[in-house]
């Protein structure tokens, strides 16, 4: 262990008993102690999932990054094992990445981003230290706000490879490609997130990347014949829907569809769709990696919320899995704002499906010996809450200081969290608009997930409220069934 882990693991021991869990999720994962934003190198691997995060320990916003890691059998049930992977000189931040089994190991790809200027803190590789994103105004004037290109004397980001025979402590490792090889129309500096896969004999990095030519995102795809060294192979992209930069790759087939998750940076607003600071989104279709060329059928963002950022597969899932950040960037954070001591979960892991041309995503099938019937007085703040919703008719979920309201509208299937104290009021809804449509919530302490017509479309966001909960509806709302959820905390 070196000297930073060894520090880290102290302070996390002598800070946790000091933390405010009132608000921590039960089933969702989230930090013992500080800051956790994407996850990274999710992967199945000697009968548990290894699922890394970006942390900060020392305090409650971004700082020097390393890797935090969860373990778990099922999804739900999980332990905070500590920090698998950080580094001892300032500046140097283990930026994300992912993870392929291979030969009997983890082997991990990460972003060294080494700030030349370390006591600057970055909220998303972009914003300026101190400033803080609070409304969907906001969030446009900064989209469109003059952001200079950063060259080698402001940061670096570089692909790193590292390996751990049991998946808990991983070293600096060794660059795996050479900047300077990529076309000259793509950024050496805005370079991160790699995502392994195997294809065939060949191994491939998904990177997050950004053309400077047309101040757009690409995805770019690197080549190796060994996990050691790779080279330039293509890039996908640029896309108006990856904004000015592209983030978080992750790739797998789904049901004989290539599908790429990928989040853009500073996505302009488009009717219903981006109205984030930064959006994530299924890219999909009929990828090529002889010809480096996709065929892209749709691109569709994956959540209409505001609490849903940089997803990835689990690699070595039998089925296909994502998980996602259950945040967003730019925004007052009320764990944070009330010191409680932490900031962060996962989003509840969602298996995907493509059919009927389009690509489906329901919370996994793991809940179910964690579920009680509800005695039907108090609403259990962890519980799954399923029903069948026509126009006009709405829920409503009560505290004893705010509430959340579900209905369906002439604009579609919405969420308003306005009264839910989370700090960033708004109202989101579907693209999609239905006379009649099947609704599953999964409700846990301070978020809520939202799946239309079997996950169709979703919407995801926090809120804060006190006291006992109770459950009412207005108008047709039909067949409601409440499973009480418990857990391992």
């Amino acid at each position: 262990m070196n000297e930073s882990k060894r520090l880290i693991s102290k302070y996390i021991a002598e800070k946790e008993p000091s933390i405010d869990n009132r608000y921590r999720c039960l089933y969702h994962m989230g930090p013992r102690v500080g800051w956790m934003n994407d996850p990274n190198g999710l992967i199945y691997f000697q009968n548990q999932y290894h699922l890394y995060y970006q942390a900060n320990p020392y305090r409650t916003k971004p700082g020097q990054m390393v890797w935090g890691h969860f373990i778990s059998k099922d999804l739900v049930s999980y332990e905070d094992v500590g920090v698998a992977l950080s580094f001892d000189p300032l500046g140097e931040n283990a930026y994300s990445g992912g993870a392929i089994e291979e030969g009997d190991a983890i082997h991990i790809f990460y972003t060294l981003h080494t700030e030349k200027h370390p006591h600057i803190v970055r909220y998303d590789g972009d914003l300026l230290e101190g400033e803080e994103i609070y409304t969907e105004d906001d969030n446009e004037r900064r989209k469109t706000a003059y952001r200079p290109t950063e060259g080698k004397d402001v940061k670096e980001e570089d692909i790193y490879h590292s390996f751990s025979p049991d998946g808990m402590d991983f070293e600096k490792g060794e660059r795996v490609f050479d900047n300077e090889t990529l076309p000259s129309n793509l950024s050496r500096t805005d370079f991160r997130d790699p995502c392994p896969v195997k294809v065939g004999g060949s191994y491939y990095l998904f990177v997050g990347g950004k053309d400077i030519e047309k101040n757009q995102g690409v995805i770019i795809v690197l080549k190796g014949k060994t996990l050691d060294h790779f080279d330039y192979a293509f890039h996908l992209g640029p896309y108006y829907e990856l904004g000015d930069m592209a983030e978080c790759p992750s790739y797998r087939k789904v049901d004989g569809k290539d599908v790429i998750l990928v989040s853009g940076c500073n996505v302009v607003r488009r009717i219903n769709d981006f109205r984030n600071i930064n959006s994530s989104l299924f890219l999909v279709g009929d990828l090529d990696f002889e010809k480096g060329k996709m065929k892209v059928d749709f691109i569709k963002e994956i959540d209409k919320g505001d609490s849903f950022y940089a997803p990835q597969f689990i690699q070595g899932a039998e089925k296909p899995i994502m998980v996602g950040w259950m945040e967003m960037w730019g925004k007052k954070y009320p764990t944070s704002r009330l010191h409680h001591g932490y900031v962060g979960a996962f989003s509840f892991p969602r298996e995907l499906s493509y059919h009927d041309g389009d690509l489906y995503q329901t919370p996994v099938d793991a809940l179910a010996p964690y579920q009680k019937p509800w005695d039907g007085t108090v609403l259990p703040r962890q519980c799954e809450i399923t029903f069948n919703l026509k126009k006009n008719g709405y829920i409503l979920i009560e505290g004893e200081n705010g509430d959340l309201r579900l209905g369906n509208s002439d604009v579609g299937v919405y969420l308003d969290n306005t009264r839910a104290n989370s700090l960033y009021d708004c109202i989101r809804h579907t693209n999609g608009k239905y006379f009649y449509c099947s609704v599953k919530i999964l409700l846990d302490t301070s978020s809520i997930e939202v799946f239309i017509n079997s996950g169709k479309e979703a919407i995801t966001s926090r809120y804060y409220i006190d006291g006992p909960l109770h459950l009412s509806a207005v108008g047709e709302v039909h067949e409601i069934l409440v499973k009480e959820i418990g857990g391992n905390k």
